[in-house]
C-alpha cells in the first residue's frame, strides 16, 4: 500500500514559498543589523566635527589627524607590530611543520596530541591568560634566576611568547584543511623524475601549500593584533598594545577619538581577514599578488625615504645599506612579475581585479608597517 500526500494548488505554494523566503530575508537583516548597526555608527561619529558622540554636527577627519600625531598611540601601535610580526613568523613556521608532521606520519599518541592541539581555540581566553602568566611566575621566571641568574619580568618578550602558543592551532587547522586535499601523486611524479626530497618539498609541496601557509600567517596576524585578555594578563608595567591603548582610553569616556582608532583597526582588521580568506579559497595568482604587493610597498618606502636620508645632517652607513634593502624588493618584484603574470592571464575578469586589489592592500599594509616600525 503506497503513502498519498495531500496536493496543494500552484499558487498556495508559490504563495508559501514566497512568504518563507520573506522570513528568512527578514530574519538575515535583524541579525545583520544587531550586529553591523554598532559598528556603522562608531565608524559614522569617527567623521563628526565635535567631541559629541551623540548627535552628529557635521563631516571632519579631525581626529584622524590627531591620531596620526599621538605619541602615545604610535608606541602602542609599533608594540601591537611588533609583536604580531615576530608572531606571525614563528607561530606560521611552528604551525605548519606540525600539520606536515601530522599529515605524513603515525605514531603513538597522534590522537592525543591531535585533540590538544585544538584547545587553545576551544578553551576560553581568560583560563589562557591566567595559565600563562602563572608559567611565567612560577616555572619560568624561577628557573631563569636560578640557572642563568636572569631576572626576567613580564613585558614584550612574554606578550610575543603567549600569542605565539595561541597562534599556533590556528595556523596548524588552516595548513591542515589545505594537506587535506593534497594530491600526493604530484610529490610521487616528481620523485620519479629525480627530484629529491628537498627539491620536491621546494618545487611542488611548498608552492601548493602557500595559500594555506599565508592564510595561517595572516590569520595569526590579525589575532595577534586585537587580542585584549591574553596580553592584559602577560604585559609589563609600562609595555601597551593597541587594544590596551584603546580600553585605558575608553575607561575615560567614549570620544571621536576612539571612535577614529577603532574603525582604524576594525578596516585593517578586515582587510587582513580578506586576505586571509582570499588566499585560502583562491589559487597561486592571489598568494603572489600578495608577495608582489609586500614588496612594492617595502620598496617605495624605501625610495620616498631616501631623500630625506641624504637631506639630514646625519648620514649613516648603517641607514644606506637598510635603504638600498628596501630597494632591493623592487628587484625582487620585477623577477616575480613574470610568474604572477602567467598566473593572472590563466584568470577571468573577476579574478584579475581582485587580484589587483589584493596587491593595492597588501602594499599599502607593508609600507604602513615599516613606517610605523622605523618612524
Amino acid at each position: 500500500m503506497t503513502a498519498k500526500f495531500p496536493v496543494y494548488p500552484r499558487e498556495q505554494v508559490r504563495l508559501t514559498t514566497r512568504i518563507g523566503n520573506w522570513l528568512l530575508g527578514a530574519n538575515a537583516a535583524v541579525v545583520f543589523g544587531f550586529i553591523y548597526l554598532p559598528v556603522l555608527i562608531l565608524i559614522v561619529f569617527s567623521f563628526n566635527n565635535t567631541r559629541s558622540v551623540a548627535v552628529f554636527t557635521g563631516f571632519s577627519t579631525e581626529w584622524y589627524t590627531k591620531l596620526a600625531h599621538n605619541e602615545e598611540l604610535l608606541d602602542a601601535a609599533r608594540n601591537s607590530l611588533l609583536v604580531g610580526l615576530i608572531t606571525t613568523v614563528v607561530s606560521t613556521a611552528i604551525g605548519t611543520l606540525t600539520a606536515l608532521a601530522m599529515d605524513r606520519y603515525r605514531f603513538k599518541l597522534r590522537t592525543s596530541f591531535d585533540a590538544n592541539l585544538y584547545l587553545p581555540i576551544v578553551i576560553p581566553e581568560i583560563v589562557m591568560g591566567m595559565s600563562l602568566l602563572l608559567f611565567f611566575k612560577q616555572a619560568l621566571f624561577p628557573f631563569l634566576q636560578n640557572a642563568f641568574g636572569i631576572r626576567a619580568s613580564t613585558g614584550l618578550p612574554t606578550i610575543t611568547i603567549s600569542h605565539i602558543a595561541f597562534d599556533i592551532p590556528f595556523v596548524y587547522v588552516i595548513v591542515r584543511a589545505r594537506l587535506a586535499d593534497f594530491d600526493r601523486t604530484l610529490e610521487e611524479a616528481a620523485a620519479d623524475l629525480g627530484a629529491d626530497e628537498w627539491q620536491t618539498f621546494k618545487r611542488v609541496t611548498l608552492p601548493l601549500l602557500m595559500p594555506g601557509i599565508i592564510g595561517g600567517a595572516l590569520m595569526a596576524f590579525t589575532l595577534s593584533l586585537d587580542d585584549y585578555l591574553i596580553t592584559v594578563f602577560t604585559k609589563g608595567v609600562q609595555e601597551q598594545t593597541m587594544p590596551l591603548y584603546i580600553y585605558s582610553l575608553v575607561r575615560k569616556g567614549v570620544t571621536p577619538e576612539i571612535n577614529a582608532l577603532s574603525t582604524a583597526l576594525l578596516i585593517g582588521s578586515i582587510g587582513l581577514v580578506g586576505l586571509s580568506l582570499t588566499a585560502q579559497s583562491g589559487g597561486p595568482v592571489y598568494t603572489k599578488g600578495m608577495s608582489l604587493g609586500a614588496g612594492i610597498g617595502v620598496g617605495l618606502f624605501g625610495l620616498f625615504t631616501l631623500p630625506a636620508l641624504f637631506a639630514s645632517g646625519a648620514f649613516r652607513i648603517g641607514g644606506l645599506i637598510v635603504h638600498l634593502i628596501f630597494l632591493a624588493a623592487f628587484l625582487w618584484v620585477w623577477r616575480s612579475y613574470k610568474g604572477f603574470s602567467e598566473e593572472l592571464a590563466e584568470t577571468n575578469r573577476a579574478g584579475k581585479i581582485l587580484a589587483w586589489i589584493t596587491i593595492f592592500i597588501a602594499g599599502f599594509a607593508a609600507y604602513l608597517s615599516v613606517l610605523l616600525l622605523l618612524f
